[in-house]
């Protein structure tokens, strides 16, 4: 008897359905078959009136993307995990016309609203020869099958869509900038559509089937171009980068910084590694217990740590608002501080800096010098799980806490650079601690991308969203690894009334069951 897969089929026919449903099928297995074939298949064997789209199968037109267990897919390249139930659902953001089939229509209008063309002054007179290195800024972008998963999944169309265009729109407007033929301003453009709503959390980056970076190939690129001809920073953003260009810190100076409080180096007997401990500007001036949490674990386990009095401010906020002026001189900067320590690893415990130091610092130090910098950086949970390891870690002095925690993925971790595991095993390491997994725990708080600091309202839009899964999850505490969404995640929950829900990074847990239970 052939195996079979139980597939959970969103249903609804508005001619005679009051509501949608869901209804179950069985379908057989077949190794290597994709989420497609498991719609023809019920198409064709148990309900010929059920609707869904498809054309060219081969991943080229886009017009098969649904949602598959709770993020937009193509259907005819994502494949059947036998061990895992399937759900099938239509995109979000557009009205059901029947089953899986939506009505595009509003995506549509928003993109020839912006006249995606070439626009010229007169039609060229002859054959054009554009160079190899005008057309490589426009290859980045071009690739999009209009799929409409990145508009589907991204949470600031989910929340503003009227103020923000979208992925697909943005993508669109920066081809179209990058291609030296269109004479039509599209950075005025892109910011009338909302070019500083974007908070960069990546989502689009993760379920676009041709892997289109907008983000960083579209969005902040467009954002530079903008500061260049004065349409950005927003006002909101502009004490950050004045901030980091006069004192090397984007936030203002209110107790005393971390780093007047601690040593230049940390010595611990018999070390089995020595890093170098890059705080980051809220660390060193806000959460100033975290970076002491942050040094404790290090410590606790066998680790020497070098603290040099001189790091600055990593320049995330200006890279993502598009002031590269002032981002380069801080790279500059910090890689000399830090090669100068002569240590090859360089750690931090949020995940912009780190997402900033390992992608940023790198392109600009190639342009500089065509060498990256000497050092290797890491995020405090990847280092402790992948370079100490597990097995290694000293969890003998790990003190029971009785405490029920969830875990909120920083956009800029997860989705950045691929740590989602290690932040859960490292709480999970902590006896008495019951974690519990929120809904969309990936989803972004609102913090990133200069949204928090440029268009403040939207942020919290965002932050409340994630803080109903916080809530509902039953959770006494919520964990991240990233001081700007503990911030933003303590704010929220303060402003609806749940100031009892503490929040952490995941150093501070840490920190504190090494010392017995003693709050931070």
């Amino acid at each position: 008897m052939a195996e079979l897969i139980r597939a959970k089929i969103f249903r609804y026919n508005p001619d005679i359905d009051e509501a949608p449903h869901y209804e179950t099928f069985d379908v057989p297995y077949v190794e290597g078959m994709v989420v497609l074939d498991v719609l023809h298949h019920i198409y064709e064997k148990c309900d010929g009136s059920f609707a869904y789209r498809w054309a060219c199968r081969a991943g080229q037109c886009g017009s098969c993307a649904v949602i598959i267990n709770g993020k937009p897919r193509i259907a005819c390249r994502t494949l059947v995990e036998r061990v895992k139930p399937l759900t099938v659902t239509p995109l979000l953001q557009f009205p059901v016309i029947k089953d899986l089939v939506v009505n595009l229509e509003r995506g549509l209008r928003r993109i020839a609203r912006i006249r995606p063309y070439v626009e010229r002054v007169k039609p060229p007179s002859r054959p054009e020869i554009i160079p190899r290195s005008a057309i490589e800024p426009v290859k980045g972008v071009r690739e999009c099958i209009e799929c409409w998963a990145c508009v589907s999944a991204c949470p600031v169309v989910g929340e503003a869509w009227q103020e923000f265009a979208g992925p697909i729109v943005h993508r669109q407007l920066a081809r179209l900038e990058f291609d030296q033929r269109d004479v039509e301003d599209r950075v005025k453009m892109a910011f009338i559509e909302g070019l500083y709503d974007c908070t960069t959390c990546r989502m689009c980056v993760e379920v676009c089937p041709k892997e289109i970076d907008i983000p960083k190939k579209a969005i902040e690129k467009m954002r530079a171009i903008a500061v260049q001809s004065g349409l950005g920073p927003l006002e909101g953003q502009l004490p950050f980068i004045e901030g980091i260009r006069k004192t090397g810190r984007s936030v203002e100076k209110q107790t005393p910084p971390l780093l007047e409080q601690v040593p230049d180096v940390v010595q611990v007997p018999n070390p089995i590694d020595e890093v170098a401990y890059f705080t980051g500007c809220l660390t060193d001036y806000r959460l100033q217990p975290t970076g002491f949490s942050t040094i404790e674990v290090l410590k606790r386990n066998h680790v020497k740590v070098h603290i040099p009095k001189s790091q600055s401010s990593c320049a995330s906020p200006a890279f993502r608002t598009g002031a590269l002026d002032v981002a380069k001189e801080q790279v500059k900067k910090n890689v000399d501080v830090f090669e100068k320590l002569g240590v090859n690893k360089v750690v931090a415990g949020c995940a912009g800096c780190t997402l900033t130091m390992k992608t940023d610092f790198p392109a600009i130090m190639q342009e500089i010098r065509k060498e990256e910098p000497r050092y290797r950086v890491y995020d405090l949970c990847e280092y402790l799980v992948r370079e100490i390891g597990l097995e290694k870690l000293n969890t003998g002095d790990l003190k029971e806490i009785k405490m029920t925690v969830t875990y909120h993925d920083p956009c800029h971790l997860n989705r950045g650079q691929g740590i989602h595991d290690e932040p859960r095993q490292l709480i999970q390491l902590i006896p008495g601690i019951k974690f519990v997994e929120m809904e969309e725990a990936d989803r972004c708080c609102g913090a990133g991308g200069g949204v928090r600091a440029g268009r403040r309202p939207l942020s919290m839009m965002l932050a409340r969203r994630k803080a109903e899964f916080i809530i509902n999850s039953g959770a006494e505490a919520c964990v991240t690894e990233c001081p700007f969404c503990s911030i933003q995640i303590g704010d929220i929950m303060r402003q609806l009334g749940y100031e009892q829900i503490k929040v952490f990074n995941v150093a501070d847990l840490l920190a504190m069951s090494y010392m017995q239970g003693a709050k931070l």
